[in-house]
């Protein structure tokens, strides 16, 4: 685990000012972009993931400051490192108010054609590493009366992948689907919300193990890095009296 420290509280002004978010997966894509909604509008930031360079590339990328952000690079299944990489969020900040469990990895390929390595690695990043995640965060979140846990899942977590084209990853996300219910229910009395959002087509680095070739056009029409992060913030920025359970997001023009 690597993390960089900082000195003194934030400046910035915004909706977010005072609070503190957990994200993981924040090198790029959906993590980046939460990442930087959430900083632009003064929150917090506690990002992590387990590529170092990609971290460091988007802190510089994004301008952000030693006042507003910490970093951690691990695996998001690796209880230890989470542990750690959590306490040392809460001795420097004082509280995580948002987690938001990002961090994915999918791969092609169906039960004749996906090995052992795969499915083991796609389910311990994809599923465990929310567990742990979770696990690590929840207590202090209970403890202060508190929080909000955001999973992001699939509609392949609801129904079935292509034949062929990617079980670990649908598997995994049927278990995200599982996971975020339970929690919910379990950190209702705590005054905890837990809430998922399930994603359609995507225009990430995960586009490249979508079945069959895209067209320019396919590839306008899909949801972006930056819907599924106003989607996040108009859930987190919700009523308490509010629990969005599910947010589902359709790529509704996609042919």
């Amino acid at each position: 685990m690597s993390t960089q420290t900082t000195q003194t509280a934030p400046t910035t002004s915004g909706t977010f000012t005072d609070k503190v978010a957990l994200i993981t997966g924040a090198d790029g894509g959906i993590g980046r972009a939460l990442a930087s909604r959430l900083g632009a509008e003064g929150c917090r930031l506690v990002l992590h993931s387990h590529d170092e360079e990609g971290l460091r590339k988007t802190f510089a990328d994004e301008g952000w400051t030693d006042e507003q952000v910490l970093t951690a690079v691990h695996d998001v299944a690796d209880t230890a490192a989470v542990e750690a990489a959590v306490a040392g969020a809460v001795t420097r900040f004082g509280k995580i108010d948002y987690l938001v469990n990002v961090a994915g990895v999918a791969h092609p390929g169906g039960v004749l054609t996906t090995s052992q390595e795969i499915w083991d690695r796609t389910l311990a990043t994809n599923l465990t590493g929310y567990f742990v995640m979770a696990r690590a965060v929840l207590p202090y979140m209970k403890e202060a009366g508190d929080g909000f846990v955001v999973n992001m899942s699939s509609i392949w977590g609801r129904r079935t992948a292509p034949p062929g084209a990617m079980l670990a990853y649908s598997v995994s996300k049927w278990g995200v689907e599982g996971l975020t219910k339970a929690l919910a229910e379990e950190a209702r009395p705590w005054g905890v919300r837990v809430s998922g959002i399930v994603l359609d087509k995507v225009d990430t680095a995960f586009r490249a193990n979508m079945p069959g070739d895209l067209t320019p056009e396919q590839l306008d029409r899909m949801l972006t890095a930056a819907d599924v992060a106003d989607a996040t913030y108009a859930v987190l920025t919700s009523s308490r009296r509010a629990h969005a359970a599910t947010i589902e997001l359709d790529a509704w023009q996609w042919i």
